[in-house]
């Protein structure tokens, strides 16, 4: 641990002591990127904090945070910790019931939102809370406090005791709690995450050693949601390095804001970069004459080449010409790009590779604050997840299964000591329910989920997730489910990518078919199989799919089928599409 800082607050502290940054935040206002500067968000920071103590907030009590990722969450959150309170970060789409329960179970007493949105959103469950501090102004009763009204109660309070909030922030405790984190899970009631301080400020100087970073030169562009620990924990770290970091708009425009802001930094899901390979492909495709000799050459090169050998006469007229518009698709200038939350198909990894985007698959989860392991400069090897994090030991249990014990495994499950238990042995080993093992280098390699190993009829075990992730490489394909449990053979539903499906009608002249007789036509079903033939040849015979049902309705969230990070939630699906599954076993 440091001997600088031991506590967020404490962070926030050391920033603004070594660092002095006009953008140290910044964000898109009325069409302009803006930037807030270093001492701009420490001033903003006990303001918001000395705000919330105004209003009553006490050390320990909770305060969830439902907003979209931009420079007034991370402010809100950092004044929460500097009242020795507890940020409890949500997603507001997901259901009635887990919101309920996540409010209830926490005893959270104030709830800050970000958008009128959101607002709507919350405003069924704001009788179970004393104070709404809103983004927007004029919204509410009573009850609500805008967060402009919050600034000025705060410097009100400040002008009167100027020492309060260093004595505030000072009295916390790195194992004192500083969020709570319910895991969305895809099974089963959410679980609170508790973890401390030093759970995150460990993470942050971890980063640190592995990917060190230069606020001279280096630039941030977050586009990933701040109530998933991972982008939360490494927006810490950029802060921490003094690095401006910039909050994409939205998930529809993260490629245009990349484009803007040319960051050399970015962290990713692999969702998001399926994306960007698909659109990649779609032009390749939609080029006309030497281009798109050119582009289908480059392409193919691209997917068939070993990342890291030598570049032919070929390969470098291919990246003058093809492959640097396709890095321009993230900005143009990236050295570091980490992919992480959910695995990454080794070949799409190799593609990114070999066009000159440097990507770093990492592993962890939110009981582990949340980094484990991780590939890094000078260190990656594809079709792994790196290694272990500094100061984490990862050992392999007897049945496969990742164990992991340091200063980054949570306090526990709120609330749920018989189930914290059961993750944390005696010996302080967390279970993660991943299945792995080390090559002979110490990378660690993941080869499935210990709980999602299916046992079919005949007593054969089907690894779904690699099998998922192979058939979504189909250009029509945007997710897969793959269904196995207690069942004669293998099937899948198939949710099919609508943002693709006017190029693949183009591809089989197919333009003119309405959505849904297209997805029931004899062409797209073999469109599919074309795909589930290559996948299956490389599988045993009880792993590979026999059938499959195409679902004419997308996948989403909202539905309650989606975790908010973008995780099918089988049980739900199961249920929802029983009929179709049920149709696949029929005789």
């Amino acid at each position: 641990m440091s001997d600088t800082f031991r506590t967020l607050p404490g962070l926030l502290k050391y920033v603004e002591a070594n660092h002095k940054n006009d953008s140290a935040l910044g964000y898109k206002k009325a069409g302009a990127w803006v930037g807030i500067s270093t001492a701009e968000v420490g001033d903003t920071v006990r303001r918001l904090c000395l705000g919330l103590v105004d209003l009553g907030l006490k050390p320990g009590d909770k305060v969830g945070v439902v907003a979209d990722p931009s420079p007034f969450w991370i402010l809100m959150d950092l004044a929460i910790l500097g009242a020795g309170a507890v940020s409890v970060p949500m997603f507001s789409n997901i259901s009635h019931d887990n919101l309920t329960f996540e409010i209830e179970d926490s005893g959270m007493r104030f709830l800050f939102v970000g958008s009128d949105q959101q607002y709507q959103a919350m405003k069924p469950f704001f009788g179970k809370l004393e104070k709404i501090i809103t983004m927007p102004q004029g919204l509410g009763d009573g009850q609500c406090v805008s967060y402009q009204t919050l600034l000025e109660l705060g410097a009100k309070r400040q002008a009167k005791n100027a020492g309060e909030y260093l004595r505030l922030s000072e009295g916390i405790n790195e194992q004192d709690t500083a969020t709570l984190i319910y895991t969305s899970g895809s099974t089963g009631v959410p679980k609170g995450v508790e973890l401390t301080h030093r759970n995150l400020v460990f993470q942050v100087l971890a980063a640190h050693k592995r990917f060190p970073l230069d606020p001279a030169t280096d630039k941030i562009v977050s586009c990933l949601p701040l109530a998933h620990v991972f982008e939360r924990m490494v927006t810490y770290y950029y802060f921490f390095t003094g690095t401006s970091i910039y909050f994409a708009e939205e998930i529809k425009k993260v490629a245009e804001n990349l484009r803007e802001l040319h960051p050399t930094v970015v962290t990713l899901v692999p969702r998001l970069l399926e994306k960007v390979h698909a659109k990649m492909q779609a032009n390749v495709e939609m080029a006309q004459g030497f281009k798109k000799i050119l582009g289908t050459k480059a392409w193919d090169r691209a997917h068939s080449k070993v990342p890291g050998s030598p570049n032919t006469f070929m390969d470098n007229i291919y990246d003058a010409l093809v492959y640097k518009k396709m890095r321009a698709a993230l900005g143009g200038n990236l050295r570091i790009a980490i992919s992480g939350s959910a695995p990454l198909d080794p070949s799409l990894a190799a593609f990114l590779l070999n066009i000159g985007i440097p990507i770093y698959e990492g592993y962890g989860l939110t009981e582990a604050s949340p980094v484990i392991s991780c590939n890094f400069p000078g260190h990656r090897k594809l079709g792994t997840v790196g290694m272990a994090f500094p100061g984490v030991e990862v050992k392999i249990g007897d049945d496969g299964e990742i164990l992991t014990r340091g200063p980054h495994v949570m306090k526990g499950y709120y609330n749920k000591p018989t189930e914290t238990a059961e993750v944390i042995d005696k010996l302080g080993w967390l279970h993660t329910g991943d299945l792995g093992h080390f090559d002979a280098e110490n990378f660690i390699k993941i080869t499935g989920r210990k709980k999602e190993l299916f046992k079919t009829a005949n007593g054969k075990y089907v690894a779904p997730v690699p099998i998922e992730q192979a058939i979504a490489g189909n250009k029509l394909v945007d997710m897969v489910m793959v269904v196995a449990e207690g069942k004669p053979f293998t099937t899948s539903l198939i949710f099919p990518d609508f943002e693709n499906l006017k190029a693949v009608k183009s591809e089989l002249g197919m333009s003119e078919t309405g959505n849904d007789a297209f997805l029931d036509s004899q062409e797209a079903k073999a469109y599919i199989q074309k795909t589930l033939d290559e996948v299956n040849v490389k599988l045993n015979h009880w792993e590979q799919v026999q059938k499959f049902t195409v679902i004419k309705t997308p996948i989403t969230v909202d539905s309650g089928a989606l975790t908010p990070t973008m995780k099918i939630r089988r049980h739900i699906v199961m249920e929802k599409y029983r009929a179709e599954i049920d149709s696949m076993y029929r005789p």
